[in-house]
């Protein structure tokens, strides 16, 4: 019997609702359309892991548990009540795939006292394996404790779980060579000289410098677009964010935590470590801002790009480790990325990418790419050739794969 593998994912809820506008037919599909055409969007991992990991002989199954029309079409066609929640609905998955191993993708909304229940449930279950590589607070720390080991993009939150006596494996984010495929076909984005694409938000450990950066880039006057994931600026959405944080740091004080997990706008509040602030901005930036692309748009964007713009997250760390890294090189544009101390681990600095440490550096080098366009393209394909060579999900399949295996047989 083939060991079977399922992995549950949470997608970013603004691609979600983008996605579901744009396509709004496909929510009366069934099921395997439907998961076969989110699949086809590229959005994240999409389907890497259960692919690759099939082509090694398990069985696999993979769910998107807040994709709500997807979720109900299998709920429908499993004669479940429509009623039913969306955590009923991936708990009636996992009784029905009746796995080996789940690998919780989003390990945020899943965890805790959630893994225990299942625990208890299905004991057939040999390994549940998290997976991190956003920012955390010391208050998720229990609930984390619950998996056997996670899954971690880089150094930074290796050492962090290793604090509080937490095993993981570092396994990079990584490219899907399909969407090379697909970048050009019906591309309707202009070709630009440089691109950010991304968010700016105002609380702690997240995008202080990005913002500095892209301010400075404005008031130099360079041409770039700008796709950005903006905050709600209004008062009202600060003050829910400022509520959810309060409501969820005195609950879980009181040990009420209960209560946290079972209300997600409270729950959200775990994920700030100060009082949420609002993002200050400037106008002329502000009015740049075009919509957020994502999955296959957002690389078809970046390919139409001569230079890629990339920051981490403040609370990142000295280590480089978002997917941003391996998105704009392996469509082959030249990246310019932050300084980062294991960056040579992964790309050869300004021959591969082009990397800075501080604002005045950043417009500098960026001035100088776009007036020496010959240099640019050349570290863009080399770039690109590092990627499709070293950091495809093939590789990194390989490495979760020989990691989990060891894992079982312990």
């Amino acid at each position: 019997m083939p060991l079977k593998f399922l992995k549950i994912s949470s997608y970013y809820r603004g691609f979600l609702n983008d996605y579901y506008q744009k396509f709004p037919d496909i929510a009366c599909s069934g099921y395997a359309e439907q998961y076969a055409h989110l699949m086809g969007q590229y959005f994240a991992w999409s389907d890497n892991y259960g692919r690759l990991l099939k082509e090694k002989g398990l069985e696999t199954m993979e769910i998107v548990a807040n994709a709500e029309p997807l979720q109900k079409a299998w709920a429908s066609e499993h004669s479940l009540p429509s009623a039913l929640s969306l955590n009923a609905i991936v708990l009636e998955q996992i009784s029905f795939f009746n796995p080996h191993v789940i690998y919780f993708q989003d390990s945020i909304s899943f965890n805790g006292s959630f893994i225990e229940k299942l625990k208890i449930k299905f004991p057939e279950i040999r390994l549940y394996i998290g997976n991190l590589c956003a920012p955390f607070t010391s208050s998720q720390i229990e609930d984390f404790k619950v998996f056997d080991y996670f899954t971690v993009c880089s150094p930074f939150f290796k050492r962090q779980l290793k604090r509080f006596e937490i095993e993981s494996v570092i396994i990079p984010h990584a490219f899907d060579k399909r969407i090379l495929e697909k970048v050009n076909k019906d591309n309707p984005y202009p070709k630009v000289p440089f691109t950010f694409i991304g968010s700016l938000f105002a609380d702690e450990g997240f995008h202080s410098m990005r913002l500095q950066i892209l301010e400075n880039l404005e008031r130099e006057k360079i041409p770039f677009a700008f796709y950005g994931n903006l905050p709600d600026q209004s008062l009202t959405g600060l003050l829910k964010r400022k509520a959810s944080f309060a409501a969820a740091h005195i609950l879980d004080r009181l040990g009420l935590k209960q209560i946290t997990e079972n209300i997600p706008s409270i729950r959200k509040g775990r994920n700030h470590e100060t009082m949420p602030r609002r993002l200050r901005l400037s106008k002329d930036l502000y009015n740049r801002a075009m919509p957020p692309v994502f999955g296959l748009d957002m690389f078809k964007a970046l390919k139409k790009a001569s230079i890629g713009f990339n920051i981490h997250i403040d609370c990142a760390g000295d280590y480089a480790a978002n997917m941003r890294l391996f998105e704009t090189t392996g469509v082959g544009t030249c990246l310019v990325t932050d300084r980062k101390s294991n960056l040579s681990n992964l790309f050869e600095e300004d021959e591969e990418v082009v990397v800075y440490s501080n604002v005045d550096e950043c417009v500098k080098k960026i001035k100088w790419l776009i007036a020496h366009p010959d240099y640019c393209q050349a570290i863009a394909k080399k770039g690109q050739q590092r990627t499709l060579s070293q950091h495809t999900f093939e590789s990194r399949v390989d490495k979760f794969y020989t990691t989990m295996m060891q894992h079982i047989e312990i």
